[in-house]
C-alpha cells in the first residue's frame, strides 16, 4: 500500500471544489467518472477533506481566542508598542503552528484503518420474528443491532451463547457486532472458532469480517488470508485496495 501522497496545487485546487460543491455539472461528472475508477484520486479527496476540517478547526479556535482576548480588561494589558507590533506575527505562527498538528493529527489513522473503514459495513441482519422466549430474545436484540446498538445487542445475545455455544447464528452475529463495536480480538476469537468449526456456516461471511478485524489490526498476513478465502466480491475489492 502506498503510505505517502503527493498532491500537486492544481490537485488540491480541483478536489477543493468537488468538496466545496463549486464544480459544474460537466465538471462534477468527469470527477466522479475519475474518482470511481482511480483509487489513488479518492486517497487524495480523503487526505484533502482532512486538511480542509483542520483548517477550519484552527480558524474557529483563532476567532474564539480573539473574542477571550477582548474580553481582558484594558488595564491588565501593559504590553509596549514593541510587543504590539509583534502581535500579528505571533498569531499567524500560532495559527500555522495549529492547522500543522491537526494535519499531523488527522493523518495518524493507519491505511489499514483507512482501508478498514472505507469497506466495513456490518452484516445487514436477519428479519425479526416472533418465537419462543430464545428466540424472542435474539430477535429482541437484533433490532438493538439493526440500530447499531451493538453494546445492547451483545449483552443481550451472551447469555445465550453461553447456554447455546453450538449455535452458529448467534457466534457469527456476535462475532459481528463487536467488531462493529471496535472489540476487534473478542470479534477475532468468535468469528475464528465460528470458520474452524463443521459445518462452517456462514463461511465466506465469516471469512470476509475476519480479513477485515486483522486489516484492522494492520495484520496484512492474516487479512489477505482470510479475504481471499472468502469467495465475496467484498473481499475482493478490499484485496485489490490493499495491493495497490
Amino acid at each position: 500500500m502506498n503510505e505517502k501522497i503527493n498532491i500537486t496545487e492544481k490537485e488540491f485546487e480541483r478536489i477543493e471544489k468537488y468538496l466545496m460543491g463549486d464544480l459544474s455539472p460537466n465538471e462534477l461528472h468527469q470527477f466522479e467518472l475519475e474518482l470511481h475508477n482511480d483509487s489513488n484520486l479518492e486517497a487524495k479527496v480523503e487526505e484533502v477533506k482532512y486538511l480542509l476540517i483542520g483548517i477550519e478547526t484552527a480558524s474557529l479556535k483563532s476567532q474564539l481566542n480573539q473574542f477571550h482576548e477582548e474580553l481582558v480588561p484594558s488595564k491588565e494589558i501593559s504590553k509596549s508598542a514593541s510587543t504590539r507590533s509583534r502581535a500579528p506575527i505571533y498569531a499567524i505562527a500560532a495559527v500555522f503552528v495549529a492547522l500543522l498538528g491537526l494535519f499531523l493529527f488527522f493523518n495518524t489513522e493507519s491505511e489499514s484503518e483507512k482501508l478498514f473503514a472505507k469497506h466495513f459495513v456490518p452484516d445487514p441482519g436477519l428479519p425479526t420474528t416472533m418465537g419462543t422466549t430464545d428466540n424472542f430474545k435474539f430477535y429482541d436484540g437484533m433490532v438493538n443491532y439493526k440500530q447499531e446498538d451493538f453494546k445492547t445487542a451483545l449483552d443481550k445475545w451472551n447469555p445465550l451463547l453461553e447456554k447455546n455455544p453450538k449455535n452458529d447464528t448467534l457466534r457469527y452475529f456476535i462475532g459481528v457486532a463487536y467488531l462493529a463495536n471496535g472489540d476487534d480480538q473478542k470479534a477475532i476469537t468468535d468469528l475464528e472458532r465460528l470458520l474452524n468449526s463443521e459445518p462452517k456456516s456462514f463461511k465466506n461471511e465469516t471469512a470476509f469480517y475476519l480479513g477485515m478485524a486483522y486489516l484492522k489490526l494492520d495484520n496484512l498476513e492474516e487479512a489477505r488470508k482470510y479475504l481471499t478465502f472468502s469467495d465475496t466480491d467484498s473481499a475482493k475489492q478490499v484485496l485489490l485496495d490493499i495491493d495497490n
